[in-house]
């Protein structure tokens, strides 16, 4: 059975494939997920019609759904250009 941070990672990575960016689980803690996410080609600003997902907004969305599955979760993404 997949962990909480495992089924996490693998929700979020899918959406953030959708423009070339990759997820990555790292060692955590007990009431922290890492993960580095290294975003995709697409321009930040949409300024070309195609956009990459901010990692602030990354963090808080994964933080928002993994403290809905374990009350007090948290997670820290780590960009990698």
């Amino acid at each position: 059975m997949p962990s909480v941070a495992d089924s996490l990672v693998e929700q979020f990575r899918r959406m953030v494939a959708r423009d070339g960016g990759e997820l990555t689980l790292l060692p955590s803690e007990s009431d922290l997920i890492r993960v580095r996410y290294r975003p995709g080609a697409a321009d930040p600003d949409c300024a070309d019609g195609s956009c990459s997902l901010p990692e602030q907004e990354l963090q808080q969305l994964m933080t928002e759904t993994a403290s809905r599955r374990r009350a007090g979760l948290r997670v820290q993404v780590e960009v990698q250009r």
